[in-house]
Order: structure tokens, then sequence, then C-alpha cells
């Protein structure tokens, strides 16, 4: 069996780089910027709440077992 190929060239979400072009209109579309908006709140609150994650200390916590060990056989 071969192998499965993408069968189309489309890049990885991460890999996307996006823009932002300005269309001057008499009246502005509150749906679309309430959305932007949204948006950026939220990956900028994933981000954040990530980097908060990274630096904290777990509630709980677990010894290793190889060094668990080795304090017993220390006894």
């Amino acid at each position: 069996m071969s192998r499965y190929t993408k069968k189309t060239d489309r890049r990885p979400y991460e890999e996307r780089s996006f823009s932002v072009r300005a269309v001057h209109r008499e009246r502005a579309d509150l749906h679309k910027l309430a959305e932007v908006l949204i948006r950026l709140t939220l990956q900028e609150t994933g981000e954040s709440r990530a980097a908060r994650e990274a630096v904290r200390v777990p509630d709980t916590y677990r010894a290793a077992t190889d060094g668990l060990a080795a304090s017993e056989a220390a006894r």
C-alpha cells in the first residue's frame, strides 16, 4: 500500500499569515468589528493563561518515583 499524500497545497493554520485591509464605508459593520475584538481578546487571554500556567506551581506534588526509591534505599 502506498502512503497517503495530500491532494491540496493548503498550509496549516500555524503557517498562515493574515493581514487586515481597511475599507472605508459610511457605516461600520458592527457585527464584524465585534467578532474581531472578541477573537483578539480570546487569543490574548489564551496566551496570557498559558504563560501563567507555565510558571505556576502545581496544586499537588508527586515526587519522582526513582527519587523516592533512592531515599528509601538510603534508610
